[in-house]
């Protein structure tokens, strides 16, 4: 844990110096579209299944993209597949979130870019013991999910923002210790820290901007896109992966899940995420500093355990993973707000108190 900690020290103090034009290019254009939501159409109007009540500028993400994209032209030599996916999936969800489109073309997107992603992938040997052709069909369907999971799981202040900045500062810390990788996937990873720290004090609640698909949906892809590149020099980060990104996949899975058994279109806007239900009883801000803070003290320090021992990865992800899964078990995930149950019933008494 001690080098953890001077991991944590050196990304939140020691290396801002470095780093200073991302926190500050982002806190700029962020401001811009705070200041032109009304006149670009990026204004998020809340309705019933809304978190907030007042029209709130959307589209932040925009600003992470812009960023991203502008520091890492390289990638359209290197990695073309990465850079144009990212730029497409940012474009659709952009106008998504000025105009609302249909289902169908942004999943044709996401199974384009992300069928690109996995074909490209440079690597021929098995990973954790399955061929890579087999591989490729899970990472395929994996790939198109997450996407959608990380669009799922914005949906209250602070969340997605907060998120993809612990789950860099995670990833970073298991590859620059453990597994060899690109140079320049290690720079994104640290570019995202310093962009999502701003995006997170506009974002925090009472948010004063949204994420929108721009960014949600562009994270997603891009998390996917660096995590499958970082498979070919280690195999064993997929154990990473899983463990770190434990709270989106695990809540979105298990609500979509249910829905689909109830036959409630798994598309539709709803408030049925365990995140919600959470946020309804306890507030925004202390959910997310509560997942935050959980991937930040266990889930980072557990994926970098799993990593660097592979004979006891499996057993180190279930460990690390079993307490969220419990965790989001309480709030009934997919099931209408409504329906708690017994532990979640428990806390709400506890909390009233």
């Amino acid at each position: 844990m001690l080098n953890y900690f001077e991991h944590l020290a050196n990304i939140y103090i020691f290396s801002f110096y470095k780093n200073y034009a991302y926190f500050f290019s982002c806190v700029l254009i962020l401001f811009l579209l705070t200041k032109t939501a009304k006149y670009t159409g990026l204004l998020d109007i809340p309705n019933d299944r809304s978190s907030h009540k007042n029209p709130t500028p959307s589209g932040g993400g925009l600003a992470i993209v812009i960023i991203i994209l502008a520091a890492n032209t390289k990638l359209v030599k290197i990695c073309p597949e990465l850079f144009f996916g990212g730029l497409l999936i940012a474009v659709v969800g952009l106008i998504d979130d000025i105009r609302t489109l249909p289902v169908l073309p942004r999943l044709l997107v996401q199974v384009v870019t992300v069928g690109l992603a996995v074909i490209y992938l440079p690597s021929t040997a098995p990973i954790v013991g399955i061929p890579i052709d087999v591989i490729k069909i899970i990472l395929f369907f994996s790939g198109v999910w997450f996407i959608n999971i990380y669009n799922f799981m914005d949906g209250i202040d602070g969340l997605a923002g907060g998120y993809a900045n612990v789950a860099a500062i995670g990833f970073l810390f298991c590859l620059r210790t453990t597994i060899r990788v690109e140079p320049w996937n290690l720079e994104i990873y640290s570019q995202l820290v310093y962009i999502t720290m701003p995006f997170l004090i506009f974002n925090w609640s009472p948010a004063k901007i949204f994420m929108g698909d721009t960014g949600s949906t562009f994270l997603g892809f891009l998390f996917f896109g660096l995590g499958i590149r970082g498979l070919q020099f280690g195999n064993y980060f997929i154990y990473a992966f899983i463990i770190i990104m434990s709270f989106f996949w695990i809540d979105a899975s298990l609500t979509l899940g249910r829905r689909f058994l109830r036959k409630q279109q798994i598309f539709k806007a709803h408030k049925e995420h365990a995140f919600h239900k959470a946020a309804a009883i306890f507030g925004h801000w202390r959910v997310s500093c509560f997942i935050i803070c959980t991937t930040l003290f266990w889930l980072n320090p557990m994926a970098r355990l799993a990593v660097k021992n592979p004979s006891y990865a499996v057993f180190v992800t279930i460990l690390a993973v079993l307490p969220v899964m419990v965790m989001i078990l309480a709030f009934k995930p997919g099931c209408p707000i409504d329906q708690p149950g017994y532990l979640l019933r428990f806390l709400i008494a506890r909390f009233k108190k």
